[in-house]
């Protein structure tokens, strides 16, 4: 059976492994909005002009960005388990 104090190291791991998956996904989607090929379009041309101040989500996939809130909110799950295991 698990201890408390495996239970905590477990919690610390798997935190600490969304973290890194979060800073990861992070950095693509800057990679992906700064190399995009839409930021990349001339805008004195007119028809391309008309998307040049879109924000960087749209150049974005939005499953991409649907998972790293994901990620995001699965990391904060964890951190409240550890918290609340600490505290008992």
């Amino acid at each position: 059976m698990n201890t408390e104090q495996d239970m905590k190291r477990d919690l610390e791991e798997r935190i600490l492994s969304k973290r890194q998956q979060i800073e990861f996904e992070r950095k693509n989607l800057s990679l992906a909005t700064e190399f995009s090929q839409e930021n990349r379009e001339n805008p004195e041309v007119m028809e391309e002009s008309k998307n040049f101040d879109d924000p960087a989500e749209s150049v974005l996939d939005t499953d991409e960005v649907k998972a790293l809130r994901t990620t995001e909110r699965d990391l904060n799950e964890l951190i409240k388990q550890l918290q609340e295991l600490n505290k008992g």
